[in-house]
C-alpha cells in the first residue's frame, strides 16, 4: 500500500476547503436571510456578513500563511476564528431545528426571538466546550495477569496521548498533565501519538518539565499523524530530548513486560510475505517472547487482521473521543474502534483514549481529555473500569 496519506494533511487537498468553503458560504448566507427578515429595516445582516468574512479571514491567515509571524498572536487569531465558525455552525443548527419544529408543531417564533435564541444556545454550548476541555478527567484499568514477574506484584502504566503541543498549545495544557501523572506515581509512561502539532523549535520548557518526570521503568513513545506532518525530525528530536523512548517498529523488555511500538504508518508499508511493518514486529515479538505480557503502543486504533492474540493490551488514542461532535461514541467515520475498554480475540484487549490536547479550536463535547492509568497486577481476572 502506498503510503501518500502521510505526505500532506488532509486539510491541505484542495477540495476539502472547496467543500468547506461552500458549506460555509451557505451557513453565513442563510443566517444573513434570518437577520434580514428579523430586522428588514437595519443593518444586522450587513454588519453579520462584515463580521464572518473578517474573522474567517483571521483564522485563514493564521494557518494558511506566514504572514503573522507572532506565535502568540497566530494562536489567538486562529482561536477567535475556530471559535467564530463553530457559533455560526450552532446558531445554524438551532435555527434549523426550531423551524422544523414550528412546521411539526404547527407554532412559530418570530424571526427575531428565532435569532436570539439560536446565538444564545451556541454561545452556552461554546461556553460549555471550553469547561470540559479543561478538565482532564482519570480513567482506571485494572488488568489481572499471571505474566507478571513474582517479584513484581504490581505495574502501573499512564497512557498519554494527542497532547497536540505546537504553536496553540504548549507549556500550560502540559504543566496540567505532567502534574496528574505525578500524582498517579507510575512505574512507566507512554505517549501513543500525536505528542507535536507544529513546529516545535525552542521548547526548552516543554522538554525540562517532561524530564522532570522520575520513573522506575522509563517513558515510551510512538509516532502519530501528526508528528509526521510538519517536520518528522524535529518532532523524532523533541521527543528524544524529552526522554522518551520512540519505538520505531521495536519491541523492549521493561518492567517485567515486554513494550512494542510502531508508527502510524507502519501498518501501510508491507515487508516480507505480504506483512506489513507493524504485523511482522507483532509477529516477531509474540514468538520469542510467548509468555511475557506484551503492551503494544499504537496512534490509531487499528487492530490488523490476524494479530489478536499476539499482543495483551493495545493502547492507542487518535480519536479524540469525538472531541466537536455530540456523540457519545469516538467511532464516528474514522477507521478503527470507539472509545474505551475492549475485549478482542483469543485474549487481546484493546483501550482507545479520548487523549489530552485539541485539534483546532480549544473545546470538547462529550468527550472530556483524559489521561489513562491501566494497573497490571499478578493473579487471573478481568479489566475493569472506573472514572474519576
Amino acid at each position: 500500500m502506498e503510503d501518500r496519506v502521510f505526505e500532506r494533511r488532509f486539510s491541505e487537498h484542495p477540495a476539502f476547503w472547496a467543500a468547506c468553503v461552500t458549506a460555509v458560504t451557505l451557513i453565513y448566507v442563510y443566517i444573513f436571510g434570518k437577520l434580514n427578515e428579523a430586522r428588514p429595516q437595519r443593518d444586522a445582516g450587513a454588519i453579520w456578513l462584515l463580521l464572518c468574512f473578517s474573522m474567517t479571514g483571521l483564522s485563514y491567515v493564521a494557518r494558511r500563511t506566514e504572514t503573522i509571524r507572532g506565535t502568540l498572536l497566530r494562536r489567538w487569531m486562529d482561536r477567535a476564528g475556530s471559535v467564530w465558525l463553530l457559533f455560526a455552525i450552532f446558531s445554524f443548527s438551532a435555527l434549523i431545528s426550531f423551524e422544523a419544529a414550528g412546521k411539526i408543531f404547527s407554532v412559530r417564533l418570530p424571526a427575531g426571538a428565532e435569532v436570539a435564541a439560536a446565538f444564545l444556545l451556541a454561545l452556552a454550548a461554546i461556553a460549555a466546550g471550553m469547561r470540559e476541555a479543561q478538565i482532564i478527567e482519570t480513567t482506571r484499568i485494572t488488568i489481572e495477569t499471571e505474566k507478571l514477574p513474582p517479584e513484581l506484584p504490581r505495574l502501573r502504566i499512564v497512557q498519554l496521548t494527542d497532547l497536540h503541543l505546537g504553536p496553540y498549545s504548549g507549556v500550560k495544557l502540559l504543566a496540567r498533565v505532567l502534574r496528574r501523572v505525578r500524582e498517579e506515581e507510575p512505574d512507566m509512561v507512554v505517549a501513543t501519538g500525536d505528542v507535536a502539532d507544529g513546529p516545535l523549535e525552542g521548547r526548552r520548557r516543554e522538554i525540562a518539565m517532561f524530564r522532570r518526570l522520575k520513573l522506575k521503568y522509563g517513558f515510551f513513545a510512538v509516532m502519530g499523524n501528526h508528528d509526521f506532518y510538519d517536520d518528522e525530525e524535529e518532532a523524532r528530536a523533541f521527543m528524544r530530548r524529552a526522554g522518551m523512548r520512540l519505538l520505531d517498529a521495536e519491541a523492549e523488555y521493561a518492567g517485567g513486560i515486554v513494550v512494542e511500538g510502531v508508527s502510524d504508518r507502519d501498518h501501510l508499508l508491507k515487508e516480507k510475505w505480504n506483512l506489513s511493518r507493524s504485523e511482522t514486529l507483532i509477529v516477531n515479538t509474540k514468538s520469542r517472547n510467548p509468555d511475557k505480557f506484551i503492551l503494544l503502543l499504537r496512534h490509531r486504533p487499528v487492530v490488523e487482521i490476524g494479530t489478536q492474540g499476539m499482543f495483551d493490551l493495545q493502547l492507542s488514542g487518535h480519536t479524540h473521543g469525538g472531541q466537536l461532535l455530540p456523540y457519545p461514541s469516538s467511532r464516528l467515520f474514522l477507521r478503527g474502534h470507539s472509545r474505551g475498554v475492549k475485549k478482542l480475540k483469543n485474549g487481546s484487549m484493546l483501550y482507545v483514549s479520548n487523549g489530552v490536547g485539541y485539534v483546532g479550536p480549544p473545546l470538547r463535547f462529550f468527550a472530556p481529555p483524559e489521561i489513562v492509568v491501566i494497573d497490571l497486577v499478578r493473579k487471573n481476572g478481568s479489566p475493569a473500569e472506573e472514572r474519576r
